[in-house]
């Protein structure tokens, strides 16, 4: 077996299930791993192995992996730990993971565990609390180096050395008496200037900085513009309340990525693979029946054209009902690569989950195929439909959704075995093949089944 440090953080849950299977002691091993492999490793683990293995770690690991776990694990492990276990996790977070993990939780239970802090830590976590997590002051962290303007270089090391939980020591903000932001250094700049020179002299004063209420997009936006480090956030009065990072700026900008790709998918949750096939059917399901939806009414619009014209032959009969299945099949097919090409760009498609996560979005695509199948069918036969073609309408729509929902997950997977980018597939390819596809079933499936009633 792997020692932890050649450990290949894919081979992390199915290595913790056979130690917990063996019950083997897990606390000496696991004190070698990163704790941000273990909450990663987490998510793949069963809700009865979670607790086992969290309670294996280090109190120190313990809260670094409540910190990074998914926000389903994070639920589960704060029911496990009660509210004392929190209390005593929390108090080993910082401020903004802290707040993060309290909003977890009811409001009279996070009050709870906030009045078993320090009153200046819970002061600060509850101020962090009442922006929305989506705006500046969601992402912000309060602990930075703050120096007043008369401060030299002494006195910028000795705020160094009593913060030593700040999020950055690079950049150090100065600020007046009411906290107001009046400039910034970076720890290059105090090296090269003269000893004992104050920071005012020192300093750069025009700072580009953002309100709290601001959004994450804004924040984004402004990071990767002026390529920087950390983003000061400032009150109404332009006062100092904390500051964004790049990395959480980053952490936000993929949430936003995967949300966006997630919504056109139809999918709803920050890692749609480890949902239900049940939860995933739900979410998906709307968008297809507005496609169905669609795809009637332009079945209903060539079969006036073809009364107009008096083509309606029993091809065009048939042949109005193409687009729906086209449709269909079109968008099962880009759902299902929408979150495989976004699960492999962001890590949560890793190389030992992927034959589950093929299969199960495979079974995915079948039952919500089945299911417009059979809304087909009904609508088709209200509407005065022959009972073969509209037989032949929902079986193809059945047929063309499973084996269109198999290549929106399938083409993806073998593009990352082979080295090309899976998001290329997601494109031209999948959708042509995906209308030819559900061409060849409904043409087939119909003429079939109709026969010489077609003529």
């Amino acid at each position: 077996m792997d020692s932890p440090q050649t450990l290949d953080p894919d081979q992390l849950p199915s290595l913790l299930r056979e130690r917990l299977l063996a019950a083997e002691d897990l606390a000496p091993w696991l004190e070698r791993i990163n704790p941000i492999d273990v909450a990663h490793a987490l998510a793949d683990l069963d809700a009865e192995e979670i607790p086992r293995v969290f309670d294996a770690l280090t109190p120190t690991a313990r809260a670094e992996v409540l910190a990074e776990a998914d926000p389903q694990t994070q639920a589960l492990l704060l029911l496990h730990v009660g509210e004392r276990g929190t209390a005593d996790l929390v108090a080993k977070l910082g401020p903004d993971d802290a707040a993060d993990v309290l909003n977890l939780l009811e409001p009279p239970q996070a009050e709870g565990v906030l009045k078993t802090l320090e009153a200046s830590e819970a002061a600060e976590i509850r101020d962090l609390r009442q922006y929305p997590p989506e705006t500046a002051g969601g992402l912000m962290t309060p602990d930075l180096i703050a120096v007043r303007p008369e401060a030299t270089d002494r006195d910028v090391l000795a705020a160094i050395r009593s913060q030593p939980d700040a999020e950055t020591i690079n950049l150090i903000y100065v600020v007046g008496p009411a906290r107001e932001l009046l400039g910034v250094l970076s720890i290059r700049d105090l090296l090269m200037a003269p000893a004992g020179s104050p920071v005012a002299q020192i300093m750069t004063r025009e700072i580009i900085r953002v309100r709290a209420t601001e959004s994450q997009e804004e924040i984004i936006r402004t990071i990767e513009t002026y390529h920087l480090g950390a983003l000061p956030v400032v009150d109404e009065r332009d006062r100092l309340l904390g500051i964004v990072t790049a990395d959480d700026a980053l952490t936000a900008l993929e949430a936003e990525a995967s949300e966006d790709v997630l919504t056109i998918a139809g999918s709803t949750g920050n890692q749609p693979t480890r949902q239900s096939i049940l939860a995933r059917v739900r979410a998906r399901l709307p968008w297809l029946l507005i496609t169905l939806g669609g795809g009637l009414i332009a079945s209903v619009v060539i079969r006036e054209l073809g009364r107009w014209f008096g083509q309606e032959d029993a091809v065009g009969q048939v042949g109005r009902y193409l687009p729906l299945v086209a449709g269909m099949a079109g968008n099962v097919a880009m759902q299902s690569a929408a979150v495989m090409v976004r699960g492999f760009a962001t890590g949560e498609i890793a190389p030992a989950r992927l034959r589950r996560i093929v299969l199960s979005e495979v079974a995915v695509a079948s039952l919500v195929g089945i299911l417009c199948g059979l809304a087909a069918l009904g609508i088709a036969l209200g509407t005065g439909v022959a009972v073969r073609l509209a037989g032949a309408v929902g079986l193809s729509i059945a047929s063309a959704s499973t084996l269109a929902g198999v290549s929106g997950t399938v083409i993806p997977a073998i593009c990352v075995q082979l080295g090309i980018d899976p998001a290329i597939s997601a494109g031209p390819f999948i959708t042509t093949l995906n209308d030819l596809l559900g061409f060849i079933i409904y043409m087939t499936v119909a003429l079939t089944f109709m026969g010489a009633a077609i003529g």
